[in-house]
């Protein structure tokens, strides 16, 4: 019975002496605001730390991760960056309130359990980490998207009198506002502490014009052709090139053509040669020259397909091709000839030179009732003004005998163009299609000046027939003059290393608006 009370009032005293030591360091504790022994924040061991001690701790680790990186995985390409470039913050508050409260709730004995349990086990609270939208919005909607795989369009080609249509191809776009939200969930829940990789979210993206609808562009809209049976070869050569550089070329709906666009540079390496063009009243020698007829001719192809003209220009002077109006120069980018496509369906642009004739047919999809209703395009003439006098230019180094017209004659014209549409052979509409306006020019002729002996030759030997090209060009009327322009002929069709860049282009002429 004795043992009995002596192992009684020891395990008393044993309890006393522990909720003694236990208010103790719990009194200790909450004075100094420490955290037990074997409490970790995210990792870090802050036991027997203040809370401002576990704040700096835990800036230092928190610094360290802000090296760590994520890669956002677009196939085979990768866009990386640093956490603390993208605003990695934390918050520790509530971590630190449940560190604190450990050891400070239920009896004394229980207390003293835990806080033995945690020192001997230890005890983790993770951080909450969170990274800023709106940088890593940026670098989704900047960097990744990048590697979006665009679609392409179904298209159409005209080849050997048949259409030839192309599937489309479906893409690829980085879904911006999936691919943000699970870079910041991977940080905010279960993020390891390590190095975060991810793929993109990627959606399919259908093309516009997928091959059922480009296969609707089955129909002839509107052809036209022009001739230019006279043209030097040069000029010829660039008829046929300026076809071959439009032929084939497809204008989506709602899409503006430009013709610039399509035959510019005007230079060799792009297959042009030298022939004749309009620079401020004059025909000169330029690289391209011919290109208008080009445009003219594709012009009239775009009126007969009733397609909407976005931009057209007309000749400083006369053209011999087409009637007045119905022209459309191209010089530079400040005459341009531009047209948009107007209807639901793509549109095929064929162009080809065949006979000293370039022909422009436009495809599509025909909605106009073609039984019943007619187009046709009417010139009117305003007003007319004659030629001025003739320019006469004196050369000292011919003889007096030698006479040379360089440049004809050119009338000036004011006129109109009218869209008359005819419904059952009756018209219904008249509409102005366009005004234009037509330098009056002088024929300019070359005189020999200088005097040579009498020579004697039979009767009408060195007379002049004063007969002019029809393009404007140099037509000499001796044999001297017959010479130099056929050595100017076998010049303009030498090959291109025969020729130097001073005679294929000045850079003058840049100023004088060329009309090619």
């Amino acid at each position: 019975m004795e043992k009995r009370r002596t192992c009684f009032f020891v395990t008393v005293a044993l309890a006393i002496s522990l909720m003694v030591f236990s208010n103790t360091s719990y009194s200790h504790a909450s004075e100094d605001k420490r955290i037990i022994k074997g409490v970790f924040l995210d990792g870090v061991d802050v036991g027997g730390l203040t809370v401002s001690e576990a704040e700096g701790k835990i800036a230092e680790h928190v610094n360290g991760l802000k090296d760590r990186e994520i890669t956002v995985k677009v196939y085979e390409n990768m866009v990386t960056a640093r956490l603390g470039d993208l605003g990695l913050s934390y918050e520790m508050e509530n971590a630190v309130n449940k560190a604190l409260k450990l050891g400070t709730s239920g009896n004394l004995i229980k207390r003293y359990k835990e806080i033995k349990d945690i020192e001997q086990e230890g005890i983790d609270f993770p951080l909450d980490y969170s990274l800023d939208e709106g940088l890593v919005r940026e670098l989704v909607a900047g960097k990744v998207t990048q590697f979006n795989i665009e679609p392409v369009n179904a298209s159409v080609a005209r080849i050997n009198g048949e259409m030839v249509y192309t599937d489309h191809v479906p893409g690829k776009q980085v879904n911006v506002d999936l691919t943000v939200f699970n870079i910041l969930d991977a940080v905010a829940n279960g993020w390891d502490r390590n190095d975060i990789a991810m793929d993109a979210v990627m959606d399919d993206v259908a093309p516009l014009y997928t091959r059922e609808v480009v296969e609707k562009c089955d129909t002839l809209l509107g052809s036209f052709t022009t001739e230019y049976a006279d043209s030097a070869e040069g000029r010829a050569a660039n008829l046929a090139n300026g076809a071959r550089l439009i032929n084939n070329t497809v204008v989506y709906p709602g899409e503006i053509f430009s013709a610039y666009e399509h035959l510019a540079p005007f230079t060799r390496k792009n297959g042009y040669h030298v022939a004749g063009a309009y620079s401020n009243g004059k025909v000169i020698d330029s690289v391209g020259g011919g290109a208008c007829q080009v445009t003219t001719t594709l012009y009239n192809a775009v009126l007969e397909a009733e397609l909407e003209v976005v931009e057209r220009h007309a000749h400083s002077m006369t053209i011999s091709y087409v009637d007045l109006s119905r022209d459309a120069a191209i010089s530079g980018t400040h005459k341009d000839l531009k047209f948009k496509n107007n209807t639901d369906v793509p549109i095929l642009i064929q162009a080809y030179t065949k006979g000293r004739r370039i022909t422009f047919n436009i495809w599509g999809h025909e909605t106009r009732d073609k039984n019943s209703r007619k187009i046709k395009f009417e010139t009117r003439v305003l007003s007319e003004t004659p030629p001025p006098p003739d320019v006469i230019y004196e050369d000292p180094s011919k003889p007096v005998t030698y006479r040379k017209v360089t440049q004809a004659a050119h009338t000036g014209y004011s006129a109109e163009l009218y869209k008359i549409v005819y419904e059952n052979g009756m018209e219904v509409s008249r509409t102005l299609v366009n005004k234009s306006y037509y330098i009056a020019a002088p024929r300019y002729i070359t005189i020999g000046t200088m005097e040579t002996d009498p020579v004697e030759t039979p009767d009408g030997a060195g007379e002049t027939d004063n007969n002019e090209s029809d393009d404007g060009g140099a037509v000499s009327d001796t044999n001297d003059g017959k010479q130099q322009e056929t050595q100017e002929n076998d010049n303009a069709e030498a090959s291109e290393d025969d020729f130097m860049d001073d005679i294929f282009w000045d850079p003058d002429w840049e100023d004088e608006k060329l009309e090619d």
